[in-house]
């Protein structure tokens, strides 16, 4: 490939990055986020919905506001959840700190859980059992063996 094709392949790529960033909406100014719900709403409520959306963090612990996650992770279930719940309060003629609630009490409002990565420890008796090292360690491992 020859140095201006090169030159050339390169410039039409950054022009095309370029142009997905721009055409990018803004979670600002968007008035429909993605797979938010607006149906049944008065203009008055979705208004209030924008606001909440805009205004409130995401629960997946990505650190954006709903409307943001919405946009720029348009597969995130949980700014979706939460942005259903919200949508549902104010359509059922809630207020807007009624809808927050609502939101934080369904499923959606806590986030994901993480897993617990070790069981609870198991208490062994080990009294009367030969053992190496002090007896107040902070972590015990015993060991079972059948030479059988």
């Amino acid at each position: 490939m020859s140095p201006s094709a090169r030159v050339l392949a390169f410039s039409t790529s950054a022009l095309l990055a370029a142009a997905v960033l721009i055409a990018q909406p803004d979670w600002k100014t968007v008035t429909r986020p993605p797979a938010v719900d607006f149906s049944g709403l008065t203009p008055i409520q979705a208004r209030a919905l924008l606001r909440l959306l805009r205004n409130h963090d995401c629960t997946c612990g990505c650190g954006m506001k709903i409307a943001e996650c919405r946009v720029n992770d348009p597969g995130c279930a949980w700014s979706k959840g939460v942005a259903a719940a919200m949508g549902d309060a104010l359509r059922a003629g809630k207020n807007e700190n009624d809808a927050v609630a609502a939101a934080k009490a369904s499923k959606w409002g806590q986030g994901p859980q993480q897993p617990k990565l070790l069981e609870d420890p198991v208490t062994i008796p080990t009294a009367g059992s030969p053992f190496k090292g002090p007896a107040a360690a902070p972590v015990t491992l015993v060991e079972f063996s059948d030479f059988q």
